[in-house]
């Protein structure tokens, strides 16, 4: 065969309404809205050869340089069962070359945009292979496709702000893939995200057991009636630009997260001191200064502090003294354009 080779990068992304809680093949129990990211990225380079095993996925997957077959594994069993995306797996090997641009269990949902990398480059060749031009259902598909591998992967696929999730007050909402959410007001077109590096190691309990957690949680219908509204309230606030409703449920969301893992029947606890300690040093400087800067957690203990790109004077002077103690590293991230193929 000729040689087939293609690049993507893929950003993460940061939710501002929670996705907590799946249920069947990746689906959501309740709608979410993220923030996507951009210097915080995956790029992967994926090349197709002739096969030599009878394996019905005949995969090396690289991160950083080196095989990685832990998340390789992962990755194989995500092409086994999509197989119906990537005919052309039954009789071509694949190598997938994988870094990142923000370093490992760093808060920052690697997942996410590797997953998101992945699914564009399959689906390109796809693509590639089948002669089709990419229309306006590429990304959805490849939402689709990266909702499969990580759930919140599915959001990657669109610039700054992208929802997830059935829900019956947002038109074209779907379980299947994200959405772009388009009409957003000034105010929250140029937001910055700096990420408190509080804890560098891996956390103790991983996202797909937490999701699990919500299954029988005892206050689980409750809070996704909750996100359901918000997902639906959150839109209207970037419409209107309204910056004091979105610290406000920014924040909440955070530490709703949070509560329902501590109120889980099999509760846990993933902040850390100097998660606590930054917010509180956050929460008096805001109403100190009146400088409209919030925080929101992922799952773990790293915090992700919003602003627009007007205060970023201001705030990150704030970070580098008043917060210095709180954290290891500062990542200084922002709102960004979403995925994009790169020329080799």
């Amino acid at each position: 065969m000729s040689q087939v080779k293609v690049k993507w990068r893929c950003p993460s992304n940061i939710a501002i309404v929670k996705y907590w809680g799946k249920k069947g093949i990746q689906i959501p129990c309740n709608s979410s809205l993220s923030l996507t990211l951009s210097n915080s990225f995956t790029e992967v380079e994926v090349e197709l050869s002739d096969k030599t095993s009878s394996d019905a996925v005949q995969l090396a997957y690289y991160f950083e340089g080196e095989i990685n077959e832990k998340f390789g594994a992962r990755v194989a069993k995500f092409l086994e069962d999509n197989n119906e995306f990537f005919p052309y797996l039954a009789d071509n090997a694949i190598t997938i070359h994988s870094s990142n641009s923000f370093p490992h269990s760093a808060g920052i949902a690697s997942s996410a945009s590797a997953f998101g990398a992945i699914s564009l480059a399959l689906l390109d060749i796809s693509y590639e292979l089948e002669g089709k031009e990419k229309d306006d259902k590429f990304y959805n598909t490849a939402s689709n496709l990266a909702r499969l591998g990580s759930g919140s992967a599915s959001r990657s696929m669109f610039s700054n702000y992208a929802m997830w999730g059935e829900n019956s007050a947002i038109a074209n909402s779907s379980n299947q893939h994200a959405i772009e959410v388009t009409d957003i007001h000034p105010a929250f077109q140029s937001m910055k995200d700096a990420i408190l590096i509080v804890e560098d190691e891996p956390k103790k309990v991983s996202s797909s057991v937490g999701h699990s957690l919500m299954n029988n949680h005892p206050y689980a219908e409750n809070r996704f009636k909750q996100a359901n509204e918000r997902t639906a309230e959150l839109i209207e606030i970037l419409k209107t630009g309204n910056m004091e409703a979105f610290i406000h449920m920014c924040e909440s969301e955070a530490l709703t997260l949070h509560a329902m893992m501590m109120c889980s029947m099999e509760y846990y606890l993933l902040v850390k001191p100097g998660t606590i300690t930054a917010i509180e040093k956050l929460m008096e400087f805001r109403k100190e200064s009146k400088v409209p800067v919030c925080f929101t957690l992922d799952a773990g203990p790293n915090v992700h502090v919003l602003y627009p790109k007007a205060y970023e004077t201001e705030v990150e002077n704030f970070i580098n003294t008043e917060l210095k103690d709180t954290y290891k590293k500062v990542i200084y991230d922002e709102g960004g354009n979403g995925p994009t193929k790169i020329k080799i």
